[in-house]
This record gives structure tokens, sequence and C-alpha cells, in this order.
């Protein structure tokens, strides 16, 4: 009976989600609402269990080894990180979300360099073939990135010849950066078809097996 139970709510809730094919409307909201409230939950206890309680578990025992008094920093910066939820506290916090945002961006700047950019540059002489395409995708890379000028230099004359250059440059960057939006979106709607697709067969199978299980 439990097992029924879970199918019909699971349908209703795919209808209540597709019922936003017809404009937004409570019925949609409500099963977004749910999602995400078990969503947030899921993660908290997530974060619990991985994060905080093995993060505890080192400061108690940090009489035996005393190198655990490392995770205190991580342990406040958790802390100022909650201060936000307060608007008069709320700068102070801001240090914490800086460093975290600072060493996401060393860590993902060395992960792109180690793992793509370089891979890519020390391919070329290996093997013909690959060595070129390596060597492209990395000049396509280069490329990609110094299509993002956030400064200027004040002598700056964009009808010099480095401002020509770099007008060709930012051209092929950004022309790789809409190939590569066309090619994610049109994965992203495959996806999309893929779980329509699978969710229609979840839905026939268990009503198929509802009836079997009524009728029987």
């Amino acid at each position: 009976m439990s097992e029924i139970l879970g199918i019909v709510i699971g349908f209703l809730l795919t209808i209540a989600i597709f019922s936003y094919l017809w404009g937004d409307n409570r019925l949609y909201r409500f099963a977004a609402h749910i999602l995400v409230g078990v969503s947030a939950g899921y993660a908290g206890v997530i974060t619990l269990q991985n994060v905080i309680a093995p993060t505890m578990r080192q400061l108690i025992g940090i009489r035996d080894n005393p190198t655990a008094i490392i995770w205190l920093m991580p342990l406040f910066l958790g802390a100022l990180l909650l201060l936000k939820i307060w608007p008069n506290a709320a700068p102070i916090g801001n240090s914490a979300v800086a460093a975290m945002v600072g060493i996401g961006a060393a860590v993902a700047l060395t992960g792109a360099f180690n793992g793509t950019l370089w891979p890519q540059l020390t391919t070329f002489g290996t093997e013909p073939y690959i060595g070129w395409v390596g060597m492209a995708t990395a000049l396509l890379t280069i490329c990609t990135l110094l299509s993002f000028q956030f400064i200027r230099r004040k002598d700056f004359r964009p009808h010099d010849v480095w401002g020509k250059r770099q007008k060709w440059v930012t051209s092929i960057g950004q022309g790789v950066i809409m190939i590569t939006f066309g090619a994610l979106f049109a994965t992203a709607l495959q996806t999309s078809l893929s779980l329509l697709t699978e969710r229609i067969l979840y839905i026939i199978n268990n009503f198929s097996y509802i009836i079997e299980q009524i009728t029987s």
C-alpha cells in the first residue's frame, strides 16, 4: 500500500510541475516549494553529517591531536557566514565570502590551467593529429580568455595595431563562446527531452503496476 501511495504522490507532483506549461499557477509553485524544501533539508543533513560533525569530532580530540586546531579556521569562517542572516551584521560576514570566493577562484584557475590548458599545449609533438588539435584548442582557449577585458591602458588607442589585433582576438573569443553556449543549450534540450520521456514511461509503467495490483 505504501508503494502505491508513493507512486500516486509522485504522479501528482509530476502533473503539478507539468502544469507550468499552461502558465504559472499555485499548483506548480506548491510543487516547486516542496522540491526546494526537500533539497535544502537534504543538503543540510549531508552538510551536518559530512562537514560539521567530523569537524566537531576533530576539535573534541584536539588534546590527542594538536594539529586539529587548524579546523578552528573553517569553523570560524562558517560562523561569520551565519552573521549575514542579520542585515546589521552582514558586512562582518563579507570577509568569509571574500575568502571563499578568492580560494574558489584560485583553485578553479589552477585546475583549469593544469587540467585543461597545459595538457593541450603539451600534446603538441606527441602525435601529429592530436598535437595540432590540442594546439588549436589551446589557442581558442586563450582567445576566449582574452575576450574578457575588465581594464584598459590609459594610452589605449582603438585604431593602433594592437587595437586591431585585440579586436580580432576578441571576435574569435566571442565566437567560441557563442558556439559553446549553443552546444550547451542543445545538450540541455536533449537532456530535458530524455527526462521527459523517462518520466512519461515512469508514469505509464507505474500505473500499469497499480492496475495489476488492484485487479489481482
